[in-house]
């Protein structure tokens, strides 16, 4: 079992000990190894917009770098962890070139029902919208996100000794770090395919849209068999999501209609 660490931080301190802490956990389970990539040490250049990637296929890249190993990793590990400090109300910059070079991943997804966290740390704030967008970056790459983890850093890493902060902090943290590895170790051993929430089937239908623009991601999509599926894979979905999905559907196919008749 293998898990791969895309690190934005550029240091080994806060997302890392709280990666670590994960690690310890899941090691008490199974022999399990953790690789840590971090994103600041790749060669990794800004993403040009030539759109070649959307229009022909990622082989068309015209940028030779470090991103094609960054994904074989990615691709064949058994779960992903999202790790990011926040860096002005974002992810930090590494993190952020990542993923916009892989923003074809968005139109094709290749890591559908790959087990995956997100863990950021922090100073003060800014942690709902990272998380939010890590979060948006895993369900959009066809990630199975089984949690995300928020950390006040000074609450959390002086939290114990501190008399300044709560050990209530501390503890609800701790208990939460806990429960998470354990539910990602559980939905990696054990290769089940989750039914998806809310989230996920808005997200799965609103990229079914980009087939309206691009015959490449039509065609990637009608060979999954997704172009008028519920969802990536056949598992059990409750009649209202069924219904909700089937709902966000129509309004866009009724949209893209308008849009093309203006």
């Amino acid at each position: 079992m293998k898990i791969l660490v895309l690190m934005g931080s550029p240091r080994k301190k806060d997302s890392y000990n709280v990666c670590k802490l994960i690690e310890d956990e899941m090691k008490e389970e199974s022999n399990i190894e953790f690789e840590y990539v971090y994103l600041k040490n790749l060669n990794i250049e800004d993403c040009r917009g030539c759109s070649l990637c959307f229009h022909k296929g990622e082989d068309y890249c015209p940028i030779k770098d470090d991103l094609k190993k960054l994904k074989e990793k990615i691709i064949k590990a058994d779960g992903i962890i999202f790790a990011s400090p926040v860096y002005a109300c974002q992810i930090t910059g590494s993190f952020k070139r990542v993923i916009e070079r892989l923003s074809y991943l968005f139109h094709r997804p290749q890591l559908v029902s790959k087990p995956a966290l997100t863990i950021v740390t922090t100073q003060g704030g800014g942690q709902k919208e990272v998380t939010k967008y890590l979060k948006m970056t895993a369900c959009g790459w066809g990630c199975n996100l089984i949690g995300s983890i928020e950390i006040v850093s000074p609450m959390f890493f002086k939290g114990k000794d501190n008399k300044l902060f709560k050990q209530k902090h501390f503890d609800k943290n701790s208990k939460s770090i806990r429960n998470f590895a354990k539910d990602f170790y559980e939905a990696i051993k054990s290769d089940k395919l989750l039914s998806p929430g809310f989230y996920e089937i808005y997200m799965f239908n609103c990229l079914r849209s980009k087939t309206y623009t691009s015959k490449l991601d039509y065609k990637y999509w009608e060979s999954k068999g997704w172009l008028d599926s519920t969802y990536y894979y056949d598992v059990k979905i409750s009649t209202v999501k069924r219904l909700f999905g089937f709902t966000i559907n129509k309004i866009i196919k009724c949209m893209w209609k308008r849009m093309t008749r203006e």
